[in-house]
């Protein structure tokens, strides 16, 4: 795994644009939420007072998932899958304090970091081939796998 050096992320606009982003994303269920709820004759006005808490939670996930994301990076000085790992972590416990509860809050930081970081690590939606040459890409796999000659090797090893 390398660690790339990272490009310089203000985490406060990177907050603010997934911020936006998930209460876009929250306001799309919520509209769902509205025209599938049995209650008849809902109003489109019904999007934020029934189901408001749909948009807030998701801009709030979203916006702290990529503030803690880009303000990681920062820290750090680079920007790999231990970011995102803690970033889903801070993201989880949004879903647990949302439901008032420790546990739950837990298990959505476990969940969260578990899913974002290894996301993160197998490359995202590019992959970690993606750019390699052949021969590259070759000798990756190639070092993902222990050779027949190394096993054999480790088997007599362990008879001996």
């Amino acid at each position: 795994m390398t660690n790339e050096t990272h490009e310089k992320r203000d985490w406060k606009l990177e907050a603010a644009k997934y911020t936006l982003g998930g209460a876009g994303a929250g306001l799309f269920v919520s509209a769902f939420q509205t025209a599938y709820s049995p209650r008849k004759g809902g109003k489109a006005s019904d999007i934020f007072k029934r189901f408001g808490g749909t948009v807030t939670f998701m801009a709030a996930m979203g916006g702290i998932f990529a503030g803690v994301d880009a303000a990681m990076a920062e820290v750090r000085g680079q920007d790999d899958y231990v970011n995102s790992a803690v970033a889903g972590c801070a993201a989880g416990l949004i879903a647990g304090i949302r439901k008032r509860s420790i546990p739950a809050a837990l298990g959505g930081c476990a969940f969260f970091a578990t899913a974002m970081g290894s996301y993160e690590m197998s490359g995202g939606f590019e992959g970690k081939m993606h750019g390699m040459s052949r021969d590259e890409r070759d000798e990756y796999r190639a070092g993902l796998f222990a050779s027949t000659e190394d096993m054999k090797k480790t088997m007599l090893e362990k008879e001996a």
